[in-house]
């Protein structure tokens, strides 16, 4: 389990309700995904990006995307549940698309993606700590199912969908 100084819980949760750390985020997104749209990456929404363990690696997030993530999201029963897999993927797509953190966005799994990701990361990384400075959050790196666990957002019955997906 994660100790609570790598993820300060009370100060997420008070910027998952805060209307200017959630704006900026949206704008933080919003420039990441013309980037990334540059780079013209092939998506087949297969879902198998979200079966990390396929790939050989671990999501990583920072406390400012937990905390959007908890601000624009809903509780959704899940239709199926695969452990190998980030909760969120739903019928094999993701149903918190427009929450997801930035490994999700940037990471591909097609081989047009390699080269690119690892810069366009460590370039939007400098805006992500900039964020969390002006929000006076911490930042650290954590697993990003870990840090759901921690947050008590996982559960056997219920998974959670971007707030806007009817």
């Amino acid at each position: 389990m994660i100790p609570d100084v790598d993820i300060p819980i009370t100060r997420i949760r008070e910027l998952a309700g805060d209307q200017e750390f959630l704006s900026a985020m949206r704008d933080f997104y919003a420039r990441l995904e013309k980037r990334i749209a540059d780079h013209h990456p092939v998506c087949r929404q297969c879902g198998a990006c979200c079966r990390f363990d396929d790939f050989g690696h671990k999501l990583y997030v920072t406390p400012a995307e937990v905390a959007f993530f908890l601000g624009t999201v809903a509780v959704e029963s899940a239709v199926e549940r695969d452990p190998a897999a980030c909760p969120y993927r739903i019928g094999g797509l993701c149903r918190a698309r427009h929450s997801r953190p930035m490994g999700c966005r940037v990471f591909f799994c097609e081989s047009a993606g390699l080269g690119w990701q690892e810069a366009l990361t460590e370039s939007a990384l400098v805006d992500l700590r900039a964020l969390h400075e002006l929000f006076n959050v911490p930042y650290a790196y954590v697993e990003w199912l870990q840090a759901l666990r921690h947050q008590r957002l996982l559960s056997t019955d219920n998974a959670y969908c971007d707030k806007n997906v009817q």
